[in-house]
């Protein structure tokens, strides 16, 4: 094994793939991961080899540690970058984050619904934080030409109630069938999705129980 070979395993060693065959609905590609939490530049490095090993549709779910700087106001960025100088933690960065953008990746959190009021937002960001920094660092995102789409309404930023020092990211995903082929259009039938739950999870076994919905 070669020098370069040995690089990519050290990098893709904090990623976890799995591919699920859901009942009546089909196969959906996740990739869960926690890049490093003090280097965007190894960031940026893990989450390339993470895409380029794999280039069929995924949701990619876990720690990025690099933030959006879309969630938050001048005034918010500027406080943050001071809060983080104080903590000793390094100056926070967005170029992980603007490359997944750059290669279209959808972000759950652009589907959000009602808050729990236990994950307060602090004033100045549009979306909850899921770090004890207030800051969010946590992403669900679903790769380009993916026919796994988010739910409206679905994402939601859940209180981990102590268990751990980040919350809890959840959304719901669909898949949206592709259209018959055929030379015209009935106008009063709509493509039938299927909603994808994942509940009851017991991550000790490894084990999860999925429902699927009609609609």
């Amino acid at each position: 094994m070669n020098h370069n070979s040995n690089k990519l395993i050290a990098i893709l060693e904090n990623v976890l793939k799995a591919t699920i065959d859901v009942p009546q609905t089909g196969e959906v590609d996740f990739h869960c991961t926690l890049l490093d939490h003090l280097d965007e530049n190894w960031r940026m490095k893990q989450i390339n080899a993470i895409i380029e090993s794999n280039e069929r549709p995924h949701i990619l779910a876990g720690g990025i540690n690099s933030l959006d700087e879309t969630d938050y106001s001048s005034e918010r960025w500027t406080d943050i970058v001071k809060y983080y100088e104080e903590m000793g933690k390094p100056t926070p960065k967005v170029e992980v984050m603007k490359y997944l953008k750059s290669k279209q990746y959808t972000d759950a959190k652009d589907f959000a619904g009602e808050c729990e009021s236990v994950v307060i937002i602090a004033k100045g960001q549009n979306v909850q934080g899921t770090c004890k920094y207030g800051t969010r660092v946590d992403y669900i995102l679903v790769s380009p030409d993916s026919p796994y789409k988010f739910v409206p309404g679905s994402y939601m930023v859940l209180s981990s109630k102590g268990t751990s020092d980040h919350h809890i990211v959840k959304v719901e995903v669909t898949k949206v069938d592709e259209p018959i082929q055929q030379p015209y259009v009935r106008r009063h039938r709509h493509p039938k999705q299927k909603v994808v739950k994942i509940t009851n999870s017991n991550s000790s076994k490894g084990a999860w129980k999925m429902q699927t919905l009609d609609r």
